[in-house]
Order: structure tokens, then sequence, then C-alpha cells
């Protein structure tokens, strides 16, 4: 202040002198740095407004004194500073390095150049706090503090309603809450919308209460949803797609409504699809796309699929491997990623082939088709992979099953080709009662079948005759390509002439059948016998049964 009393001092000297006897000096003789001072609030008012000599302030000594804030109770005595009056815990904040204390008079009212101290520029102090209890003023700051401040007046505060300038303000606590419940007159901008917790975390109904969780870096306030001035009657909050338009939802009408799964006073965190989904089974494997948290998600990521779509695609974690024209849901349950089992599954498709192996070995399909149900070219085990005793016995040219096997493995009950259809030849020369070959072979060895012998039919043969000690085959084959000859070989073959004692050299032209058969264990030598060749001798010795009891054939 020691400039501005100079240039007062200066000042009021130049006046004096101009003067000739009167206070005021004509103001074309002031220097322009005395006019500054002169045009300041306080002259302003008192100087050129009412007119209040010099000297009332200065005093007579030339002015050399500036005005005072204590020479302002020599007028006015009656004034008391309500707003601004002296406040103890403003000393104690100036102490403590805080606001300066409660101006005085020409703190509002300036008597020098700076020409922002006047009375009606509050915010000159007050765009910071001034006390603990005089915070910076933030909301109003543009309005005039004289609408509801009395500076010198009782009581110094008159504040107008709210609603006298701001009549558009519903809100849906109209009748239950007032604007000073939620606002504070002097609060910095947006302040508001950090209190609405204090009265909602108490409350008891869920769809009111709020809890810690509720304000996200995403919803950083609740009047980002609860616009409390610009609702329509009966909205509680902005719709969620006010913000939010460009999220898809689950093509389902269960899930139109967001806080359906999202609980908006709890972080928004999402509800689990459990808790509306109870009859579904998660998938057993974890989730590569939601995590092991949101298995459902995985499938099913509620923003993210295409229009119209309920789930991604099985080919997202699974490797498309197509089975004709099926689809994954064809097979699979959906909801534990198994296959339905048994033979019906596969009936959806492959109907006849299912009936026709029900109740055979054949009936199981996945015990051939093992890979066949991601991979339809992949061929089937082999039969040998169920009928290895049977594969191990075969003999060349029975190896490919399915060259007796026509109707396939879907049909195992079909009868087989014929063996006629590889071996005629065989089938052709067979004797009678030799048609059926597999009486007597192996269809899959070809062999004998184990205990089968010629005995095994022709028992009575066997018994007698030759056929107790001579080899069925030196004299006989069952058909073109097994040992043995054709026919049944001569006698002589092995029973020459020169080795055939007594009568047999005799009747050497003689059929030898005619006396023996082949499976007789002795030959005819009762006398009819012989007279089918000796007529003549049928009055011969009657009374004899037998002719070689005289006649014998043999030394």
């Amino acid at each position: 202040m020691t400039l501005v009393r100079a240039l007062a001092l200066l000042a009021l000297c130049a006046l004096v002198a101009c003067s000739k006897g009167r206070d005021h000096a004509p103001p074309a003789v002031v220097p322009a740095v005395w006019q500054d001072v002169r045009e300041s609030a306080g002259h302003a008012a008192h100087v050129g407004k009412h007119h209040v000599p010099c000297r009332e302030c200065h005093g007579d000594n030339g002015y050399a004194a500036p005005a005072t804030a204590e020479l302002c109770t020599k007028c006015h005595a009656g004034v008391t500073a309500t707003v601004h009056r002296p406040d103890p815990l403003a000393l104690d904040a100036l102490a403590q390095g805080g606001a300066s204390p409660a101006p005085a008079c020409t703190g509002c009212h300036g008597f020098g150049r700076d020409k922002e101290i006047r009375p009606t520029n509050c915010m000159r102090c007050h765009t910071a706090a001034q006390t603990l209890h005089t915070p910076a003023v933030g909301a109003h700051s543009d309005e005039a503090c004289g609408d509801c401040h009395r500076a010198h007046a009782t009581p110094s505060l008159q504040a107008t309603a709210c609603a006298s300038c701001h009549p558009d303000r519903s809100t849906e606590h109209a009748g239950k809450r007032g604007c000073l419940d939620c606002h504070q007159m002097h609060e910095a901008r947006l302040a508001a919308d950090a209190t609405c917790a204090r009265c909602h975390r108490s409350l008891s109904s869920p769809k009111l209460a709020v809890t810690a969780a509720a304000l996200t870096p995403a919803h950083p306030t609740c009047t980002g949803c609860h616009a409390p001035h610009a609702l329509a009657p009966k909205q509680v909050a902005k719709a969620c797609t006010d913000c939010h338009a460009a999220v898809k939802v689950l093509a389902s009408t269960k899930h139109t409504q967001c806080i359906g799964c999202h609980a908006q006073h709890d972080g928004a965190a999402p509800r689990a699809c459990t808790s509306c989904h109870r009859e579904q089974v998660l998938h057993p494997r974890p989730s590569t796309a939601g995590g092991a948290a949101s298995a459902c998600a995985g499938c099913h990521p509620p923003h993210s699929l295409a229009e119209g779509q309920r789930a991604v695609a099985c080919t997202t974690c699974h490797a498309n491997k197509s089975h004709a024209s099926a689809q994954c849901f064809d097979c699979h349950r959906p909801h534990d990623g198994k296959p339905a089992l048994g033979a019906a599954l596969c009936a959806n498709c492959h109907r006849e082939k299912v009936a026709s192996t029900t109740s055979t070995g054949h009936a199981a399909c996945e015990t051939c088709h093992a890979t066949a149900a991601h991979e339809p070219a992949a061929p089937p085990r082999t039969c040998a992979s169920c009928h290895r005793a049977i594969a191990s016995s075969t003999r060349p040219g029975h190896t490919a099953c399915e060259g007796c096997h026509t109707a396939g493995p879907h049909a195992p009950k079909a009868p087989p080709r014929t063996c006629a259809s590889c071996h005629a030849r065989e089938a052709a020369s067979a004797p009678s009662g030799h048609a059926v070959c597999i009486d007597c072979h192996d269809q899959h060895s070809g062999a004998l079948r184990p205990g089968k012998t010629c005995a095994t039919c022709h028992e009575t043969q066997a018994l007698r005759g030759h056929g107790t000690h001579v080899p069925c085959a030196s004299c006989h084959r069952p058909h073109d390509g097994a040992p043995g000859p054709a026919m049944p070989p001569a006698c002589a073959t092995c029973h020459p002439a020169t080795k055939r004692p007594g009568l047999h050299l005799a009747h050497t032209k003689a059929a030898c059948s005619t006396c023996h058969q082949s499976h007789e264990s002795a030959p005819r030598d009762d006398r009819a016998a012989c007279l089918t060749c000796h007529p003549a001798q049928r009055d011969h010795e009657l009374t004899a049964k037998r002719c070689a009891t005289c006649h014998p054939f043999r030394h």
C-alpha cells in the first residue's frame, strides 16, 4: 500500500494547490496516475457519487494520509459486516497457513488502482477456499452474489427458491427430497454425483440399494444412468442402449433386458448363466473364449454373436471334420459334449444298415467305425481286428472277407457266396452227398474240419473190407482236385494175378466184383454165388452149402 499512499498524497497535494479553496480539483488537471486511483470503486462512490470532501478521509495535512479501514466507521458506524464478520476459525486457519481472515472494508470497496476490488466482484476471492468453513464457490459462480447474500443486512442469506431459476428441473425425488438434500449451494460442478450413496447405501430394497462396487470406470457416477433432472415420468434410469447401442445380445426374447444379467448396482458384473439356466449341464472342457469362470460364454458370448446366432460354431474350438452333411448337433448333446449313445444315433441317418445288424455281433457301429464319425473317409477297422482266429487260418484266396461275404459287414446274417462261385470244377465233380462243401471243409482255411474223415459219413464202409486197412483216398477222391483217383482202380492194381493162388488163376477173366465187394468183410463164396457163373453144376452136390469147401481159392 506504500505506492498507493504516495500516489494519493501527491494527488491530494495537487488538488489543494489547484482548488483555491475548493475540495475538488477539476479532472482535467489531475495527472493520469492519480486519475486511476480516483476512478477506483471507493473513490467513485465517495467523491464522484456522494461528493464526500477528501479531507473527510485524508485530513487537512496535505492529504498525506490515505483512507484506512478504521476511518470507515466514522461515517458508517451503524453498518455491520454480517457476511465477512470476524471469524475466530478463520484466524486459526491463517495461523496454520490457511486462507486469509475476513477482509476489512477496503477488501471489497477498493480505493487503489486495482479496479477489480469492488463489492460486486466476490469471485475475485471466492474462486479459492477462504476458510475451513468457506469452500471455493463452484456452482452459481456466474450468478450475482447479491441475489442471495446481504453483506450488511440481517439475515445475511436470503436464498431464493431453486425452482425460481430452475423450473424445469423435475426429479424422481420430487416431494420426497429437497434440492439441498443433494446439492450444496456453492459445491463444485457435478459434486452431487458423488453424494447419492449417502442415502442409497442404507436402503434395504435391492433395486435401490447401492454397494461399494456400484461405481466403476465404465459407470463412474450415478447420474450417468440416472439423469435426475431429465427423466420422463416413472422412468428411473436411462436405457442401457443409450450408451451401448452397438452391443448385441443373444437371439432370445429372454435376453432383451440388460439388467436381467447385469446387476447394475453391483459393479455391473454379469450374473452366472446357471442362475436362470439351471437345467443346462456345462461343457466339461474349459472354455477358451470365456475362461473357466464363464464356461457358458465360451460358446454363447452374449454380446459378440452375429445377428440371429445363439452360439459360436463348434469349429471355433474343434477342427472341422465333417460327416457327410451332418451337423454337430445331429450327434452331440451341446451341453455335455457327448454324443447320444447306441446304434439309435446312427439309425437317424443309416436306418437300413442299423436294422440289418440288430441282434448280431455287428450291432455296435463304433466297434468297426471307431473314427468314422469325424473322418467318414477313413476305412473301418478290418475284420481281423475281431475275427483274429479266422484271419490267421485263412488260405490264399480266402483273405478278402468281402470276396465271400458280398452283402458286407452290415448284413452279417446274409448267406455268403457259394463255394461253387470260385470252385466250380470241384463242385461239378463232387459225387452225390458231397455237394455241401462245408460239410467237410472249413470255409475260411479250406482244410478238412477237425476230426472230419470219410468214416464220419461212411461208417459202414470204414468198418468192413478195404475200409479197415486201406486209406479211402487209395481208391476214391471226393471231387476233382482232391487226392485220390478219379475212379476206383482195378483190383489187379493191388492184387496182381501172379499173387492170387488157387482157383483165382482159373478165374482171371472174371470181374473181381463178381465175388468180391470192396467194403464186404468176406468174398461171396456161397453155392448161389458160384452157380451165377456155373449153372451146369446146379445139381452137383446138392447138400453142399459152399463150393469153396472143395474148390478153395487159396492153397
